[in-house]
């Protein structure tokens, strides 16, 4: 009875901590909607990060970084100085980056800020990305919200319906993907999976 009861232990918990991750996720897609929505940007595909960027008051510069940093966000709510500019929200992004990513970048940034700011406790942010694979869950979680936030589910799916229309390959439908989300293509192979979309 014991080993029984313990089988159905483990799998409440596994199942339960899937539920846990999914709720999650559908929380973090869904305030990457309510930035989008708050930015009020709808554009059929490309999402314009930039007027979110400053919709949320930050300032956006290029950056001379270390090619092991992909960019910075910093808040000082006390002082609207940050290395001389005018500003109390900052995103660095490393001015080697490819256009495509600076964006994905800049996203990622933002995400620290919406998903784990709180300007009542914080007297002030500052949280890095360094250009490396095998991160923690919590930089997961913020690379999923930019991946949300540059492609929104709703215009992905609807982009998708379109062009499956026109009888290309997967690799041909994710080029002309990544061109309209103007996003690397990894990140469009990426929404597939994430939105289970994998054929």
């Amino acid at each position: 009875m014991n080993k029984l009861f313990d089988i159905i232990s483990k799998l409440f918990k596994k199942s339960r901590g899937k539920q846990m991750e999914e709720h999650k996720r559908k929380g973090i897609e869904e305030k990457a909607r309510q930035t989008l929505e708050d930015a009020n940007d709808k554009n059929d595909a490309m999402v314009d990060i930039i007027n979110i960027a400053n919709n949320l008051g930050f300032t956006v510069y290029n950056v001379e970084m270390e090619d092991s940093e992909d960019g910075f966000i910093l808040v000082n709510e006390k002082e609207n100085n940050i290395f001389g500019q005018e500003t109390s929200k900052l995103i660095g992004v490393n001015l080697t980056r490819s256009a495509e990513w600076k964006r994905f970048i800049i996203a990622h940034e933002i995400g620290h800020y919406i998903l784990y700011y709180n300007e009542e406790k914080n007297n002030g942010m500052f949280a890095h990305r360094e250009h490396k694979t095998g991160k923690d869950e919590f930089e997961n979680e913020i690379d999923f919200f930019a991946a949300s936030l540059l492609v929104p589910a709703e215009r992905f799916k609807k982009n998708l319906n379109e062009l499956k229309k026109a009888n290309l390959t997967k690799k041909e439908i994710i080029f002309i993907l990544a061109e309209r989300f103007r996003v690397e293509r990894k990140i469009i192979e990426r929404r597939f999976g994430e939105l289970g979309l994998n054929e």
